[in-house]
C-alpha cells in the first residue's frame, strides 16, 4: 500500500518537478514521515541538505493521516 505512491511520488519529484536526487528522496521520507530515514539519508548525503526536503513533507504529510483517517472512520460508520 505504501511502496507505489512512494514510487509514483519519487518519479514525479525527479521528472516532472525535477527535483535533485537526494532532494526528492528527502520529499520522500517526508511523506512517510519516517525520521530514521533521514538520519540515513543525512549520512549517506554527507550533509543536512535533505532535511529541509524532509521539513517541507513532514507536517503535509502528518497533517494528511489524520484528516484522511478521521475521513475514513465518518465514512465507515
Amino acid at each position: 500500500m505504501t511502496m507505489v505512491p512512494m514510487i509514483i511520488g519519487f518519479i514525479v519529484a525527479t521528472k516532472v518537478v525535477r527535483l535533485q536526487l537526494m532532494n526528492a528522496l528527502g520529499c520522500i521520507t517526508g511523506g512517510m514521515t519516517s525520521t530514521p530515514a533521514l538520519g540515513t539519508l543525512i549520512k549517506v548525503a554527507g550533509s543536512e541538505v535533505v532535511a529541509s526536503a524532509y521539513a517541507a513533507t513532514y507536517p503535509i504529510a502528518l497533517i494528511s493521516v489524520v484528516l484522511v483517517c478521521q475521513f475514513l472512520i465518518l465514512l465507515l460508520h
